[in-house]
């Protein structure tokens, strides 16, 4: 029998992963309504007006764009399957295989929609944040101390 910690730590870091999931495939499939306004806001140039004078580095950007959404994809699929087969059980090397990449992938994303001033990117890197933070401060005791191996 787990742990109340242990499943409520798991839930979360399980929505944690999907709600990444769903953040990456929207950026892959709409890569230029995710980046248009970004670019618009840091360089205080229009998209169009870039594309305009710059059609190959506008497309390369996409492009760029597009493959690091690609692999958060491979990450949270990854994410996914490590909280339903190790996680879950509460594996110790799980909670640090959220914690360290977790906190780079999160953090830079935030630093990222900081420097960018993104608002909206803002707020759902640090709901992104926020969840993986529960996720592995609710469990920590019992994954950590070793009750889940126990069990």
């Amino acid at each position: 029998m787990e742990s109340k910690a242990l499943k409520v730590g798991w839930i979360v870091m399980l929505a944690m992963a999907v709600y990444g999931l769903v953040i990456a495939l929207l950026w892959v499939f709409g890569t230029k309504a995710v980046f248009a306004p970004a670019f618009t806001t840091f360089t205080e140039q229009s998209w169009s007006d870039f594309v305009a004078a710059s059609p190959k580095a506008a497309h390369l950007q996409l492009m760029t764009s597009r493959l690091v959404a690609a692999m958060a994809v491979a990450v949270c699929i990854i994410g996914i399957f490590m909280v339903l087969n190790s996680y879950r059980k509460g594996e110790k090397w799980s909670w640090y295989a959220f914690l360290i990449p977790g906190v780079i992938v999160w953090g830079s994303n935030l630093a990222y929609d900081i420097t960018i001033a993104s608002a909206s990117g803002l707020v759902l890197m640090t709901i992104g944040l926020i969840l993986l933070v529960i996720g592995l401060v609710v469990p920590a005791r019992t994954i950590l101390g070793g009750e889940a191996a126990k069990k």
